[in-house]
């Protein structure tokens, strides 16, 4: 799988002058600060020198990981993104309150460190650290708890997901369902169940279903001689793990039926075309 990344360079480029000079700063500033409050530890006329040094090397750490920053960023801003679009109003509580309180617990941090040193410079770099860390953990279990029901009816249990039928594969409809769904399993035995179908598309789209992560595969252990089998299997791996069974058009026996998906349209199917590259545009 091509796993190169795009980025775009007026953006990286940004980021990178933006970290240099935070770099720069703070690490100039933290030497600094440091010959300030102990300034027996070295003679006069080589703190410049150092308080220099510092800053440079810091800078060029920070400017070379611009990259890794880029993707930070990216990923942050996909996953903020998804949640409200998946959840609405309750996607944005929750990364509100997930921002709330990691200001309350960099507030903590900050006057812990208070007590203990006085270079400001390093206590504005961990409370960055713990800022960032915090607000992507509190932002996950916010997000979490909002969106979990107050109840469920009684005997009804929260579907988390869907698994395809192997059968689906057979129905270009798939890939539509694969756009919209979220959360999509298919189970191993569906390979095998398609090849003793002899039906080489079905194989195709399920390949690139799972390159390109629209479907994720559920392992199976058990070995299938006959496709009533692997069916059997497929329900009983859904009701255990709270998906819901999706099946054929033709088949009304699940949970969702391909029935209530248009066919795919030709970008779509473009997409998913055994030729289209792997990159993240398409994941």
């Amino acid at each position: 799988m091509n796993t190169k990344r795009e980025y775009d360079k007026k953006k990286l480029i940004i980021l990178r002058a933006v970290l240099i000079v935070i770099g720069g700063a703070v690490g100039a500033t933290a030497v600094w600060q440091y010959f300030v409050y102990f300034p027996d530890v070295m003679r006069s006329e080589f703190k410049a020198v150092f308080t220099v040094v510092s800053g440079v090397v810091l800078a060029a750490i920070l400017g070379l990981s611009a990259k890794p920053f880029y993707r930070l960023g990216s990923g942050i801003a996909e996953s903020v993104g998804g949640v409200a679009a998946r959840l609405g109003g309750t996607g944005v509580a929750a990364v509100v309150l997930g921002l709330v309180a990691a200001v309350v617990a960099v507030l903590l941090v900050d006057a812990v460190m208070a007590t203990y040193g006085k270079i400001w410079a390093v206590r504005i770099l961990a409370d960055m650290l713990v800022y960032i860390i915090f607000a992507a953990l509190c932002c996950h279990a916010f997000t979490r708890w909002l969106s979990a029901p107050d109840d469920t009816e009684e005997g009804d249990e929260l579907k988390r997901g869907y698994l395809l039928a192997a059968e689906c594969l057979s129905d270009e409809r798939v890939l539509s369902a694969a756009e919209v769904l979220v959360n999509v399993k298919v189970g191993e035995c569906a390979y095998k169940a398609l090849c003793l179908a002899g039906d080489a598309d079905g194989v195709r789209r399920l390949d690139r279903l799972v390159a390109l992560g629209a479907a994720e595969q559920v392992r199976c252990k058990k070995q299938f001689s006959t496709k009533e089998e692997c069916v059997e299997w497929e329900k009983a791996t859904a009701a255990k793990k709270h998906l819901k069974y999706v099946t054929p058009a033709d088949i009304a026996d699940g949970d969702v039926t391909l029935a209530l998906f248009a066919s795919p349209t030709d970008d779509i199917r473009a997409k998913y075309a055994a030729d289209a590259p792997n990159t993240d545009e398409n994941v």
